[in-house]
């Protein structure tokens, strides 16, 4: 049964990702469909206790052409990030890279974590070596404003700004934001999304409590030990619809739900009935205005840890139970970005896009047996499957959790996009 819409379609024009499999979208997107092992270590220091683990790099990063080698060297990691998806995601959407102040207001949401924290861990290397001689310039990426402001001003977006720290929720709450924004009648368009970087503070927090699998991360497996850190951005363009029509562009797809809950059931563990993260899985469907089994396919948080990957099991399932249709295929790609926390919204956004987009769904890659017990349709394997619309669950501490529902189009019929001639 087609449900009644609550939520004004909106218009995705652009996208970008960076992840570890590559520092663009066609790159990422190519070695997550090759199942690419992008994993590597922390450190080759025999003398580092952290060095064996696996982490998901995206290695050097490529320095754009506006701006100087001193001013690149001295940014966080997260503005770099930024700075490279940004430039994707405007492109791609058919605009300049500097609006300027004659175009119309673009509004910015964008969620981090660690915000600068690898510049203020440069800052304590240095003041153990010589108290004396540290840059103390280095302590100020650490306030997490500064990849908002950065990104605002090299890209001259006037609109509304807002940064988002809710961790793993981070972007796709800022994703949903953005699109409240734009039904609201704010602004026009607005760039939406998250960055992350690997940094020392995050990697050994999550060593500490015991949830970093030494290897790799394996989601829903029967032998998951936890999680993979990660790092990347991903960016989307985002316009009300008749603004991307009347710029004569044709959009990637559509945002057509968003819902986010919390529970509050602690500041780390999951709830484990999975009630709430299962209450926003079913807002953002029936708010889309979508029939439950027009989703072809669900992107899931799927972190590799026992509690998150059981809690998720739960929900999903008893979604779908109250939508009144079977589970569709899912997969967790996060052996393949890693855990990107504040990130992981908008780059599992754009892997949603691509599938859609391109046909084929994401394996739920480092899989060796299914837990049993989590009862889920899996994709073992990258295969073919033609799919209209898709879910995208994130969930974080704290109780926050989210689900998006995007679709390749704004008219369907069966789960298929309009016939010709239909309203789009």
């Amino acid at each position: 049964m087609k449900e009644k819409s609550l939520f004004s379609p909106i218009a995705i024009t652009g996208l970008s990702m960076i992840s570890a499999q590559g520092k663009s979208l066609r790159d990422s997107w190519g070695g997550i469909t090759a199942n690419g092992n992008a994993l590597r270590s922390w450190s080759d220091d025999p003398s580092d206790n952290l060095g064996p683990l696996q982490v998901a790099s995206c290695g050097d990063l490529p320095r754009p052409d506006d701006l100087p080698a001193v001013l690149w060297a001295g940014l966080a990691r997260t503005q770099q990030l930024a700075a490279l998806a940004a430039d994707e995601a405007l492109t791609s959407a058919g605009l300049p890279r500097r609006l300027g102040r004659t175009s119309e207001a673009m509004g910015l949401f964008l969620a981090t974590t660690v915000c600068g924290m690898d510049k203020s861990e440069q800052f304590y290397r240095q003041y153990r070596e010589n108290p004396e001689r540290t840059d103390t310039r280095l302590m100020r990426r650490i306030q997490p404003y500064e990849v908002l402001a950065f990104v605002a001003r090299r890209h001259r977006l006037t609109g509304p700004r807002l940064l988002f720290l809710s961790t793993c929720v981070g972007s796709a709450m800022a994703i949903g934001a953005a699109c409240d924004a734009i039904r609201l009648g704010r602004v026009q368009m607005a760039l939406a999304g998250g960055t992350e970087a690997l940094c020392r503070l995050l990697l050994s927090g999550f060593n500490s409590l015991r949830l970093v699998a030494p290897n790799g991360c394996q989601p829903f497996d029967a032998q998951r030990r936890g999680i993979t850190v990660g790092e990347g951005a991903a960016l989307l363009v985002l316009e009300a619809p008749a603004h991307a029509k009347a710029r004569g562009v044709q959009p990637i797809g559509y945002v057509r739900g968003f819902a986010a809950t919390c529970d509050a059931h602690h500041i780390t563990a999951p709830e484990p009935s999975g009630r709430w993260a299962a209450a926003a899985i079913t807002s953002a469907v029936r708010e889309s205005g979508l029939s439950p089994g027009d989703i072809g396919y669900i992107n899931a948080h799927g972190t590799g840890t026992r509690d998150n990957d059981a809690m998720e099991a739960r929900a999903i399932s008893a979604a779908f139970g109250a939508l009144g249709t079977p589970v569709p295929p899912m997969s967790s790609t996060k052996r393949l970005t890693g855990h990107t926390f504040a990130a992981a919204g908008a780059i599992e956004a754009a892997i949603c896009l691509q599938t859609m987009a391109t046909g084929v769904l994401p394996a739920n890659a480092g899989l060796a047996q299914a837990d049993a017990s989590c009862n889920l349709p899996l994709v073992l394997e990258p295969r073919p499957a033609r799919t209209s619309a898709v879910l995208s669950c994130n969930f974080a501490f704290g109780g926050n959790n989210t689900a998006l529902v995007f679709s390749r189009q704004v008219a369907m019929d069966n789960g298929r996009p309009a016939k010709k001639g239909a309203p789009a």
